[in-house]
C-alpha cells in the first residue's frame, strides 16, 4: 500500500505538533505514533522471512533471549527505526524475530540480519558488528554490555543445543555459551580469562587481579554483571558514554 502525497503532508503535520506537545522521550512517541498512522504492514518491518521452530520438544529450556515468548522492544531495520513492537532473538542461529501485533498473525517473521543495525529487549541494547571477525560465527549481534570512553565491552550471547532420544521422541536441551570481547584501541580482543585481560592490559594487571579476587562470588554467580562492572571499573571513573 501505497501513501499518497496528501498523506504524507498529514501525517508531517501530526508529527510537527507531537513535537511540540511533548519533549519526554520524543523521539520514540514520535516512531510509534507515525507506524500506528501508516501501520506496520506498510512500514517493511515484516521484510524477512518466515521461520519455524522445528525444536520444540525441550526438557523447558528454550533457544531464545531471556524467554520463549515476544517481547516489546525497539529496533532498527533497514535504515528506520521502530519501538513497541514485539521482538524475539534467537540465540541458537543468531536471528531476531517478529510477529504482527494484531493476535490474529501466526507467522513469525525472521528479520533479514545485514537490515538490522540495533536493537532493545529487555532493557538490553544490542548491536551488529560485523567488523569483529573473531570466528564466533552467527550474524554478528552482540549486546553494549559497557560503552567508556577507552574500553568498550561486548557480550556475544549464544546457545548450545543437546538432543536425547526418549520412547516419545527426541528431547532437546539448550544451554547458555556466552562470549565476551573488549574493543580497545580500535582492535577487538575475545577474552576467556583474566589472563586474557591481562595481556590486553599489562599496565592494570595487578588491578585486574585484585577484582577477580574480590568479588569471586559475582563471578561465579553473575558473569555477565562481573564482566560489565569490572571493565567500567577498568576504564576509570565516570567515563561511560551514553548508549
Amino acid at each position: 500500500m501505497s501513501i499518497s502525497k496528501t498523506q504524507h503532508i498529514f501525517l508531517c503535520c501530526i508529527l510537527f505538533h507531537l513535537a511540540a506537545f511533548s519533549q519526554s522521550n520524543l523521539q520514540d512517541n514520535i516512531y510509534e505514533t507515525y507506524d500506528k498512522i501508516v501501520g506496520l504492514d506498510n512500514t517493511g518491518l515484516y521484510n524477512g522471512t518466515e521461520f519455524t521452530d522445528l525444536f520444540l520438544n525441550t526438557d523447558g529450556s528454550y533457544r531464545y533471549y531471556e524467554g520463549y515468548d515476544y517481547s516489546r522492544g525497539s529496533v532498527t531495520y533497514n535504515g528506520q527505526h521502530y519501538v513497541n513492537v514485539l521482538l524475539k532473538y534467537d540465540l541458537l542461529q543468531d536471528n531476531l524475530l517478529t510477529r504482527s501485533d494484531d493476535n490474529l498473525s501466526i507467522f513469525n517473521v525472521k528479520l533479514i540480519p545485514g537490515f538490522v543495525d540495533s536493537f532493545s529487549i529487555y532493557n538490553h541494547k544490542f548491536v551488529r558488528l560485523p567488523e569483529v571477525n573473531l570466528g564466533l560465527g552467527g550474524n554478528g549481534f552482540f549486546e553494549m554490555a559497557y560503552v567508556g570512553n577507552d574500553l568498550e565491552l561486548y557480550i556475544k550471547h549464544t546457545k548450545k543445543m543437546k538432543d536425547k532420544a526418549l520412547k516419545s521422541g527426541i528431547q532437546y536441551r539448550f544451554s547458555k555459551d556466552n562470549y565476551y570481547v573488549l574493543k580497545h584501541n580500535g582492535a577487538f580482543f575475545l577474552i576467556n580469562s583474566s589472563r586474557d585481560l591481562r595481556d590486553i592490559l599489562p599496565q592494570k594487571s595487578e588491578e585486574i587481579r585484585e577484582y577477580y579476587k574480590s568479588y569471586k562470588a559475582i563471578y561465579k554467580s553473575s558473569p555477565d554483571v562481573f564482566m560489565a562492572n569490572l571493565i567500567k571499573y577498568l576504564d576509570g571513573p565516570e567515563t561511560e558514554k551514553n548508549q
